[in-house]
């Protein structure tokens, strides 16, 4: 009898365990299940908050901007030629009904451009306002037109500073382009195909220190370095709009995009441009710093590199049109001579992806700076001071 009942009190004991189990697992799980539902929800919140945050910011970025970036209209007089459909549809006088060999005054292009100061300084790109013989005006976001200046074309970049009659502007803040990382956002506002003004795009940073040749399509081309490369549409008429960060400061002026590719376009540096401002407001011009030699790039693995024993490096080398050192420069002053290969300027060593002029573009005339060059197989330094570009 004893057996039994101590038996039946383990029964007991056994069937309690199993139920207070269950409860405990059935009760754990529900708060689990109910902690993970709401981190989840929670997790969507925070990722459809950040969502609206970028939008707003994005929004506000424009609206604060929009006030500063104009539209710029290029017109000519044109030889009056034999009427066609083109000239009917916007009314330009026929032939037949002017006076022989008259001239009519027509929109041939047109850019972007941005306030830089107050008082109507304007920042866009050289090849915007490079004709001397066009006449430029600029389109504000109210619906203003006012004819512009062309003040200054820097020497070396595709920049250009033109200024109008007009006071109490809104002018942009400018962001240090040295600080860009791969990745962030940038955003474009210019006049797409001269006829969207004050269109916006969005993307990317995509790249940082590029080199790129760009054309005009009409035979002209420039050598553009140290670039940005962005995937925010960059369409004609964009050019010399800015590109901006997501606190509406510039970063860049927007100056060329790759044939044949999508969504890759290029912008100059903020940094160049607010030299290339300092100098203008300083010295009524534009100011680039030069060292006077005539010079080709080693490039790793190169027959020069093995010549010379050197990997990098700035060789110094004259042509049948030109000599090596430019007579009275600072690098005839500082010695240096044919032959040497310019491995340092300061602290920054010079490359196929950071050449000569691009390291010595970022310093102002009258800067001291010191090259080491490799001459006869050993190095060697030397100090020159820079001048201003002829």
């Amino acid at each position: 009898m004893s057996t039994e009942l101590n038996q039946q009190k383990i029964a007991n004991i056994v069937l309690i365990s199993v139920l207070a189990s269950s409860l405990t697992g059935f009760l754990g799980g529900g708060i689990a299940y109910s902690y993970i539902d709401r981190v989840q929800n929670t997790n969507n919140q925070t990722s459809n908050l950040n969502v609206s945050e970028e939008q707003s910011a994005i929004i506000d970025l424009v609206e604060k901007s929009n006030q500063s970036v104009v539209s710029i209209s290029i017109s000519k007089q044109i030889p009056l030629r034999r009427s066609t459909p083109f000239d009917y549809f916007f009314g330009v006088p026929t032939q037949e009904n002017l006076p022989q060999n008259e001239d009519v005054n027509r929109t041939i292009g047109g850019g972007t451009g941005f306030v830089v100061s107050s008082d109507g300084l304007i920042v866009t790109n050289k090849h915007v306002v490079s004709d001397s013989t066009a006449t430029y005006k600029v389109l504000f976001n109210d619906g203003s037109e006012i004819k512009a200046e062309v003040k200054a074309l820097h020497p070396t970049q595709d920049l250009a500073i033109i200024k109008v009659d007009k006071t109490d502007l809104k002018s942009v803040e400018f962001a240090d382009s040295e600080k860009l990382k791969v990745g962030q956002t940038a955003v474009a506002i210019g006049n797409a195909l001269n006829e969207f003004d004050n269109t916006v795009s969005r993307g990317v940073i995509s790249g940082l220190r590029r080199s790129i040749v760009a054309s005009d399509g009409q035979g002209n081309s420039e050598q553009l370095s140290q670039v940005i490369q962005t995937d925010a549409a960059i369409n004609q008429g964009n050019s010399g709009g800015p590109l901006l960060d997501i606190n509406a400061k510039v970063v860049g002026v927007n100056v060329a995009t790759a044939q044949g590719a999508q969504s890759i376009g290029f912008a100059i540096p903020s940094n160049v441009v607010v030299r290339m401002i300092e100098d203008y407001k300083k010295f009524g011009k534009v100011k680039a710093p030069f060292i006077g030699v005539r010079y080709n790039m080693i490039t790793p693995g190169s027959e020069q590199a093995k010549e010379y024993g050197v990997e990098n490096g700035a060789l110094i080398i004259s042509s049948a049109q030109d000599p090596a050192i430019i007579p009275n420069s600072p690098a005839s002053k500082a010695g240096l001579k044919t032959g040497d290969i310019i491995t340092k300027i300061n602290d920054k060593s010079l490359s196929v992806k950071q050449q000569l002029v691009d390291v010595v573009s970022q310093y102002k005339v009258g800067d001291k700076i010191e090259l080491s060059v490799i001459r006869d197989g050993r190095e060697e330094k030397l100090s020159l001071t820079l001048e201003e570009r002829p």
